[in-house]
């Protein structure tokens, strides 16, 4: 019996060094076939948040694939997407970094009361018709603005930059697309146009990026065809000039609808520019010269159980690995490097809300994601969900019952348009959401929930519904507030800890676009023609 245990004991002490040098081996030679515990892993990763990440592949039979170009990009070149998408120096993308998660810079000033109208900003106003009708000026959904920071030697280079913004301190420049077609440049504290606008002569409905890089490169989807062109485009902001356009109608597409709502991402490190489209691709681009754009990889795909393609939402990424939603109610988590599907969710409807990632436990990331009311019906269900970034495994549903109506021969929908909105600092355990056209009417409700059980900490009834997403403003003791908008006028200033009101105040615009804010300055595009900004005392 002793000596059985002894030969146990010795057995078990071979296969445990075998197993661990093996593994560790593995780990460094063949990094993409990990057999240790996780723990064991993140150990010889030395703890990194920003790494390459392997996650075990599920299934994915459901794609039918296809890939274009594939000689565009190289499988194995390190992509890696951290929280920094050159945050210093503003907010150069849709709710202001890769994971989807911060709207806002800086610190609020002190305790906030009240919220005033600090400038406005008229646009253009396009009164042509299309087949969508007239899509007039200001902005819509998304139609978030960028605010950057320039340093001096890359301000000097700007076309058209009005001298006295060169001699500002810590100058801020506002950058928004809007629905009659131009891309406007704007004082961050005076509202007055910093240089020349440029203009696509065609709606834009989504969130213009500018490349982190500050390489000079504008990045614009179209969102309405009035014209010829539909696709997306790219400008040389040193120049003034548009330097590539992308036609939409590709006729390998599965669908003819060249919109490019979504907003796109550049990785700093490779130069990767991802793009997905609403004709059902994929589009990675590596840009090294800023004066060169060559062919992209796509990737192409159709699932049978919900076909109707074209990606809206923003997708969200960290590391190597991207999220994204369809119009057929498909998610999937994809590795940017390889292009190729990880894993794949069902999201019960039309998905326009971002995915949305968030690092908790162990630095593990999840997904928030939410959807329409749209292809159930008139009614419906929308979802808020938590999802696990690296398996697809939901972990808590809030749901509540919300309807969608006609206009103008379309479906107005309701449910989750608006993107989830993670809190931080003191609430860090709380997410926050929006629910559109609730309880059979045009009401909204926002809610706050816990981020580790699900349940709905306290909640807003709001008088209309909203496709706008929150934003989170802290303090310098991480105290949160909460600013958010309905789609008839009503600005609400909130404590994003209790729920109290601090602001709710009718105003004459109609919001769709999500706002951001550095300090206690936010800035808000409308229906019509206005961006404004609000100063918070």
């Amino acid at each position: 019996m002793v000596r059985a245990f002894k030969l146990f004991v010795a057995y078990g002490i071979v296969f445990l060094v075998g197993y661990l040098g093996t593994g560790i081996t593995l780990h460094y030679v063949k990094p993409g076939v990990r057999i240790l515990p996780q723990f064991v892993e993140n150990i010889l990763d030395g703890g990194a948040v920003w790494k390459v990440q392997y996650p075990e592949e599920s299934d994915i039979s459901m794609f039918d694939q296809k890939i274009y170009n594939a000689e565009s990009h190289d499988p194995e070149e390190e992509i890696l997407f951290t929280d920094d998408y050159n945050s210093r120096n503003g907010i150069f993308c849709f709710r202001g970094n890769a994971q989807r998660n911060a709207p806002t810079r800086g610190l609020l000033k002190g305790q906030p009361h009240d919220i005033r109208l600090d400038w406005e900003f008229t646009t253009g106003y396009d009164g042509r018709t299309t087949a969508y009708g007239s899509w007039g000026g200001g902005s819509g959904w998304t139609g978030q603005p960028l605010v950057v920071k320039w340093p001096r030697e890359i301000a000097e280079r700007l076309y058209g930059i009005e001298d006295v913004y060169l001699k500002r301190s810590n100058f801020r420049e506002v950058i928004v697309g809007s629905l009659c077609g131009d891309i406007y440049f704007i004082d961050w504290k005076t509202g007055k146009a910093t240089r020349p606008h440029v203009s696509i002569e065609n709606p834009i409905k989504g969130t213009v990026s500018v490349d982190p890089r500050m390489n000079g490169l504008l990045y614009v989807g179209q969102g309405i065809q009035n014209g010829e062109r539909f696709g997306s485009y790219i400008f040389n902001m040193f120049t003034g000039q548009e330097i590539f356009f992308r036609n939409g109608l590709d006729p390998k597409a599965r669908r003819s609808w060249g919109a490019f709502d979504s907003n796109s991402l550049v990785d700093a490190k490779t130069g990767y520019w991802i793009h997905p489209a609403e004709n059902g691709q994929i589009y990675k681009t590596k840009i090294s010269d800023p004066e060169i754009i060559p062919s992209p990889f796509i990737f192409n795909y159709h699932i049978q159980k919900h076909p109707d393609l074209g990606i809206e939402s923003s997708f969200g990424a960290w590391n190597n690995l991207g999220w994204f939603g369809d119009n057929g109610g498909n998610v999937f988590c994809m590795n940017l490097m390889t292009m190729r599907p990880v894993w794949y969710l069902d999201n019960y409807d039309d998905t326009d809300a971002s995915m949305v990632v968030d690092l908790q436990e162990d630095n593990h990331p999840f997904l928030y994601i939410g959807n329409e009311v749209d292809k159930q019906g008139e009614n419906g269900t929308a979802h808020i969900r938590k999802i696990d970034g690296l398996s697809g495994k939901e972990m808590w549903d809030v749901r509540r019952k919300s309807t969608n109506t006609k206009l103008n021969g379309r479906v107005n929908s309701g449910g989750v348009l608006a993107s989830v909105l993670p809190g931080k600092k003191k609430a860090a355990h709380l997410v926050y959401g929006i629910f559109s056209r609730v309880n059979g009417s045009l009401a909204g409700e926002f809610v706050a929930i816990d981020k580790r059980t699900g349940k709905v900490k306290f909640s807003i009834p709001m008088d209309y519904y909203s496709w706008a997403s929150p934003i989170d403003l802290y303090d310098k003791e991480g105290n949160c507030t909460v600013f958010f908008t309905d789609v008839y006028g009503t600005i609400y200033l909130i404590d994003g800890l209790t729920g109290r009101i601090i602001v709710k105040r009718k105003t004459d615009c109609v919001w769709e676009s999500s706002p951001v804010a550095w300090g206690n300055r936010i800035v808000v595009g409308s229906r019509g023609k206005k961006i404004v900004s609000f100063v918070i005392d």
